[in-house]
């Protein structure tokens, strides 16, 4: 079996033996994995818990069930499915997960697709639902709208029924993410986007989606509207500095964090979202823009892709 490792900050495909199945797991052949922003973090050594291992490369696949354990029982061999686990490993030919990880991909979605979306549409799901709460009539504004998670939030916010704001530093990207159902886009490398910003929404906005974090995290809170929310659920620029909290009394607004974790721990507000997800899916309401595909030797290619900013919507590996 082949997979990618780190070494030496880099990555690269080995022979590795067999994987061990433990009772309550699930092996899955790996027919495409999705790269995300936090298989970076991984590679630079990152640590998001130090009392727990470091995970693996790649957390969310789609592919076939080869061999199913003792004591799981919902698969059978020759499935098609898809899995996340935040214990990764999906950089390879087979993975091994547990199994209320796994889900049953429908007969409508390809292996790409189902290895592209759980991650970025649920992440955008529980933004918008669970941590903005945000309601039909609402303004948002999605940074780094051009990404995964971002093309995700704006087709799901569009389905809120909200007026969006996307934000790149990319006009081709913010082209794109008009057609997905952006109503206005401001470009991130220019000064005037404050003006541009003010004119757009001139009483602030309801909600703010920031995977950036960085320098300047504190403006954001000059742009929120009456009782809006500032979302934090990463920091690819960097981790943000001190900021003084009281500017926040003056608009009873809030800051709020977000980590996937708070709804993994939940094993069954996860698999409603996904009921809901595929729901919507099924009725043509959302699609994974699927921006580029590397086979699994690429792998740096596809990182150093995403690292440069210069990726579109999701990064697939094909083993």
């Amino acid at each position: 079996m082949k997979k990618i490792i780190i070494s030496g900050g880099r990555l690269e495909l080995i022979e590795s033996p067999p994987l061990e199945l433990h009772d309550d797991e699930v092996e899955i052949e790996v027919k495409a994995a999705g790269v995300n922003f936090a298989d970076i973090k991984i590679r630079h050594g990152y640590i998001a818990q130090p009392d727990i291992p470091q995970p693996g490369l790649g957390s969310e696949v789609a592919g076939v069930v080869t061999r199913t354990g003792r004591d799981a029982h919902r698969f059978s061999i020759g499935e098609r499915v898809f899995g996340v686990s935040h214990d990764g490993g999906g950089y390879a030919e087979r993975v091994v997960m547990r199994e209320f990880n796994v889900f049953r991909l429908p007969v409508y979605m390809t292996f790409e697709e189902g290895a592209g979306f759980p991650v970025a549409f649920q992440t955008a799901y529980h933004l918008l639902r669970t941590a903005a709460q945000v309601k039909a009539g609402d303004t948002v504004l999605i940074y780094a709208a051009g990404g995964a998670t971002g093309t995700a939030l704006v087709q799901l916010a569009k389905l809120f029924g909200c007026y969006i704001i996307a934000q790149s530093s990319s006009p081709e990207k913010l082209q794109r993410v008009l057609k997905l159902g952006a109503d206005a886009t401001t470009n991130a490398s220019t000064a005037t986007m404050p003006d541009a910003l003010a004119r757009l929404a001139p009483n602030g906005v309801n909600a703010i989606f920031d995977g950036n974090a960085g320098a300047d995290f504190a403006k954001n809170i000059d742009l929120l509207a009456m009782r809006g929310k500032l979302v934090l659920f990463g920091n690819s620029a960097g981790m943000p500095p001190p900021l003084d909290p009281y500017p926040l009394v003056y608009r009873s607004a809030h800051i709020v964090g977000f980590s996937m974790r708070s709804i993994t721990a939940e094993p069954d507000v996860y698999a409603r979202t996904f009921d809901d997800l595929l729901a919507w899916h099924k009725a043509g309401k959302w699609h994974v823009e699927i921006g580029h595909r590397f086979a699994l030797n690429e792998a740096m290619k596809a990182h150093d892709l995403i690292e440069s900013r210069q990726s579109y919507g999701k990064v697939i590996l094909i083993p």
